[in-house]
């Protein structure tokens, strides 16, 4: 009996001491957990692998912090989500890239996981009990988007704003005010200062106060209480009418020119939606369609109907948006357009189970529907190749894979689990009492799975890219002290480890890209043209910085430079004269695998000399490979060579020229490795002088 009263006494002295813990409190240990948990995994992410966006953010954060301007690679760019660099930039202000790395990931934790209060004020002010609005909020941090709070993006910033706009435009829908109807025009502001795309929300906020009036059968009153919002807005758009469109868009100019496709985007917009439900926990997707359609056909308070309306309009626009840019020729899912809307859909369920779980046949219906959508559309067909580079939800999918070693069992295992959850939705509409919980701690394990999966894929991502493109130290230019330098790149050279490059690399000030070398993106380049001595010319003038020149897509030697340092894919050059090239090979990888077509070019060893030697290399292929034929055009002959598997075969060609010479190579297509489409092995080819050769 003793032990029993001790036991009772204990756990009332629980309860009173919970009692006392204010929802407010709740809520800061649910912003600091994700806080802590964000940074730690954060930090175990190697090396930004999301390019060309965290380089981009990064080197106006980097600029602004160095000049006070917007430059990309010293020339202005015309940028105008500009508030992640501004906030950033005093990360920059490090002495080591490293470190500024690690510095803009602990803000962007800090700042994605404030998230949670918009979420939380909104809740309440939808009248939903303390407890469901720490559980939403909580909900909101658990999301596999959450990962972007570790990346060098615009994301962490863009979801907390959004969702204060959305707050706060709910508010001023709701019970007009001028402190409401400001709150959400900044809010509204400084998210589309984040990420452009937020341009929508005032679109959405007229539209929604014209729902409000014509449903309340008060439109021009509805109107007029909003007169102030709609104010502001029209004067932030006079700049807009003054500069033009492309003035102001700048890097996003290009949006002016995408093609309207109604079923393309509609495809795509559908494909966006059914992630939604997959990164929202599929268990409360049945009560939160319900619940967002109770909000806006059978509100209890203008608050709910304000709600509905400006959340469906949202949806709406963001998933057009994401079904916009993949149907012109991104081809993929576009999550970081939409995952913004996922906490209003837990908001949505909190509506739905604050009626009691009403409508429990619709709710097994559309918990049925699901499984079949799940079974007809299973997510391994956006997942494949790179289509999942935009979706931490497809992350998580592809760590599975991984995991179990075959796609097809992980999609099954993918598509049971969904079963499960559909299954409990619908039976959990008959036991409402338990229901909401029950259904809350399904959602938040689904979404913690699904998040700690994006974030295992990632760090596996960024671990192999680390040790892949910059392996030992990444800031191997910064280190070596040779002041500013420059990174040649060749026509096959990737463009994605080259931006790795100038991400951890602060004194690669330039980028020259050899003839033929298409754009990596829209920012300032320089175009090298080739003198008859070998030079590189950059605007006309030799090139004499140090170099990292790419070792990936080509094999370069130059005279009049040392070799400084180096990895599998990059050399670092240091001029100890005029640089000029002895010998250009575009097309031979790092590796030795030469693409299709290629070529070797010769240069004379003094300026005024010519080309007199022989060029000498191996051509090989593996054992299981078929015999090819590789041809040789060269300025005195053609040349036919059969290289067969396991047989190296030697190729010695005569070169004689009183400049440049230069011998093009053309073998079938044998196979691809990653990106890359391959023929036949080469060995690096050496050109010796030798004057009997002519």
């Amino acid at each position: 009996m003793a032990v029993a009263a001790r036991s009772d006494r204990l756990a009332r002295t629980r309860a009173l001491t919970l009692a006392r813990v204010k929802p407010l409190h709740w809520l800061g240990a649910i912003v600091a957990a994700s806080f802590v948990v964000r940074t730690l995994t954060g930090w175990l992410r190697a090396s930004p692998v999301y390019f060309p966006d965290e380089y981009i953010y990064s080197e106006l954060g980097r600029s602004l912090a160095e000049h006070g301007r917007l430059l990309v690679r010293g020339s202005a760019a015309h940028f105008p989500a500009v508030l992640q660099p501004l906030l950033t930039a005093p990360a920059w202000l490090a002495g080591d890239v490293e470190t500024s790395f690690r510095l803009v990931q602990l803000e962007g934790a800090f700042v994605m996981s404030l998230a949670a209060v918009p979420v939380y004020l909104l809740a309440r002010r939808l009248d939903l009990s303390a407890g469901p609005a720490l559980a939403i909020a909580a909900l909101s941090l658990a999301v596999p988007d959450m990962l972007y709070a570790g990346w060098v993006l615009a994301d962490p910033f863009a979801y907390p704003l959004a969702l204060s706009a959305l707050a706060a435009g709910v508010s001023a829908l709701a019970r007009p005010s001028r402190r409401s109807q400001v709150a959400f025009v900044a809010f509204a502001g400084l998210a589309t200062l984040a990420r452009v795309q937020f341009v929508v929300l005032p679109a959405c906020f007229l539209l929604a106060s014209v729902a409000l009036g014509l449903r309340e059968r008060r439109l021009r009153q509805t109107l007029t209480e909003q007169r102030l919002a709609f104010g502001l807005f029209a004067l932030a758009l006079i700049p807009f009418a003054v500069a033009g469109p492309d003035a102001l868009l700048g890097y996003y100019r290009g949006v002016l020119d995408l093609g309207l496709d109604p079923l393309a985007i509609g495809k795509w917009a559908a494909a966006d939606a059914m992630l939604v439900l997959y990164s929202s926990g599929w268990v409360l997707a049945p009560g939160a369609v319900l619940g967002l359609a109770l909000a806006v056909w059978r509100p209890r308070s203008r608050a709910e109907l304000a709600f509905g309306v400006l959340a469906s309009l949202f949806s709406l626009a963001v998933l057009f948006q994401a079904g916009l840019y993949a149907a012109n020729g991104a081809d993929r899912i576009q999550e970081r357009y939409f995952f913004y809307v996922l906490p209003l859909a837990f908001l949505a369920f909190g509506l739905f189970a604050s009626r009691g779980w009403p409508h429990r046949v619709p709710h097994a219906l559309l918990a049925g529907a699901l499984i079949a959508v799940s079974a007809r559309v299973p997510l391994a067909g956006f997942a494949a190749s790179d289509g999942r580079s935009n979706s931490p939800l497809l992350f998580s999918a592809g760590e599975l894979e991984n995991l179990i070693g075959d796609t097809g069992l992980a999609s099954l295992a993918i598509a049971a689990t969904v079963a499960l959850l559909s299954l409990a939705a619908a039976l959990l509409g008959f036991r409402p009492r338990r229901a909401t919980g029950v259904a809350v701690a399904l959602g938040l394990g689904a979404c913690a799975l699904s998040s700690a999966g994006a974030v295992a894929y990632d760090h596996g991502l960024s671990t192999r890219v680390r040790a892949n493109v910059v392996p030992g130290n990444p800031s191997m230019v910064d280190d070596a002290e040779l002041g500013d330098a420059t990174l040649v790149q060749s026509p096959l050279g990737d463009k994605g480890f080259a931006t790795e490059e100038l991400f951890w690399n602060r004194s690669l000030k330039s980028l020259v890209l050899m003839p033929g070398t298409p754009l990596p993106d829209a920012f300032a380049v320089e175009h090298a043209q080739i003198g008859r001595d070998g030079t590189l010319l950059a605007g006309g003038k030799p090139l004499t910085r140090p170099m990292l020149v790419d070792s990936y897509g080509a094999t370069m030697r130059f005279r009049g430079a040392r070799e400084v340092a180096r990895t599998r894919l990059y050399r670092l050059l240091e001029p100890s004269s005029r640089p000029r090239l002895a010998l250009y090979a575009p097309g031979r990888y790092f590796d030795g695998w030469l693409a299709p077509e290629g070529s070797v070019r010769v240069w004379p060893a003094t300026p005024a000399g010519s080309v007199a030697g022989r060029l000498s290399f191996s051509l090989s292929l593996p054992s299981s490979a078929d015999p090819v034929v590789v041809r040789l055009r060269y300025p005195r002959g053609r040349q036919v060579v059969s290289v067969r598997p396991d047989a190296p075969t030697s190729v010695t060609l005569s070169a004689c020229s009183p400049g440049p010479w230069q011998v093009h190579l053309s073998a079938p297509f044998t196979g691809s490795i990653g990106p890359r489409f391959v023929s036949v092995r080469s060995t690096e080819p050496v050109f010796r002088a030798d004057q009997k050769a002519c």
